[in-house]
């Protein structure tokens, strides 16, 4: 009798510390924080999103992330700015324009910041001055893919529209089909598009190294209520991108598989390509770039004068990557 009132005891005494420390193993948990993600292009550029997301790596810092592709800046901005989603990956040249008209977005990381475009041609086509006359494809009005386009028919002497026609095709993969049936006889494009326009024929008349100068080509868009608000949501999100850019240097292969789920091609070549593209123009430390805005801001200006008083600082906050740069992140990843 005496022992079964004293395992009572010791039950009742267990059961009571569990109780008093329960409290603290929850605490211990790491919440998790669902996010809504959207990337704006099958491209190479958001590879390191991709890695990070199948890699596990946003999970690791307790992130539940749904990505969702949405062709078009224009489209993904809205979007954010509807609050369905909480992160753009994205052209921040696009979002120059709403932040212009007072909204409250802002670039807290460039992940490319070059016009990271090659200039794919159909086999008639020789030179930028034979496109005179003859229409052109873009993904949308005002995405990066349409400001590079423009620059570069303005650097060779033609104006946008009034000498070639310009086309807004959805996407990159729309891009490809436009320039096989001859609807388009040039485009803006990235790898994987790039790889199916090669095989059908066409061929690259400019590369991102020959265009010349700083654009921000696709970075990392939340908006300032966000930032406030959930500050380290948006860090946790840098740090798993950013070992996603870490996971393609060091795992080729595991990128290749993160790729070919996005792209939806199991095709080598495909994959190579793509794999390559981003290792070759993503920045490893994603600092958004004023000078690329301030090229942004001057192209506006041709138009709309009163954009000439605008400031790159007016659209960037680099405040969290410095943090991060600041805490030793960025050494401990690349292991450097």
């Amino acid at each position: 009798m005496m022992a079964g009132k004293t395992k009572l005891r010791l039950a009742l005494f267990l059961g009571f510390l569990s109780l008093l420390f329960a409290p603290l193993t929850l605490r211990a948990q790491p919440s998790t924080v669902r996010l809504h993600v959207a990337y704006v292009a099958i491209s190479g550029t958001q590879a390191a999103v991709w890695a990070a997301q199948e890699g596990g790596l946003l999970r690791k810092h307790g992130l539940e992330t749904h990505l969702i592709y949405i062709a078009g800046a224009a489209q993904v901005i809205q979007t954010l700015l509807a609050g369905d989603i909480q992160i753009a990956i994205a052209a921040p040249s696009g979002v120059v324009n709403v932040v212009l008209g007072g909204a409250d977005l802002v670039t807290v990381a460039g992940m490319v910041n070059i016009p990271a475009f090659y200039l794919a041609v159909r086999p008639e086509i020789h030179s930028i001055q034979d496109l005179k006359g003859r229409p052109v494809g873009v993904t949308r009005f005002g995405a990066s893919t349409d400001f590079t386009m423009r620059y570069l028919l303005r650097r060779a002497g033609l104006e946008p529209q009034k000498d070639v026609p310009i086309l807004q095709m959805g996407g990159q993969p729309e891009l490809a089909a436009g320039l096989e049936n001859k609807r388009i006889f040039a485009a803006t494009a990235v790898p994987p598009a790039l790889v199916r326009m090669q095989k059908a024929g066409a061929k690259i008349l400019v590369a991102p190294k020959s265009i010349g100068f700083r654009f921000p080509h696709v970075g990392i868009v939340v908006r300032k209520s966000l930032l406030a608000s959930r500050r380290e949501t948006v860090k946790n999100f840098l740090r798993g991108y950013s070992e996603g850019i870490a996971m393609l240097s060091r795992d080729k292969e595991a990128g290749k598989r993160a790729i070919s789920r996005y792209v939806r091609s199991e095709d080598p070549e495909v994959l190579e390509a793509t794999w390559q593209y981003a290792i070759d123009t993503l920045e490893r430390i994603p600092y958004p770039d004023p000078e690329g805005f301030k090229v942004v801001l001057e192209e506006l200006a041709r138009t709309r004068p009163e954009v000439a008083k605008a400031r790159p600082e007016q659209f960037i906050d680099d405040s969290v990557v410095r943090e991060l740069e600041a805490e030793g992140f960025f050494k401990k990843i690349y292991g450097r």
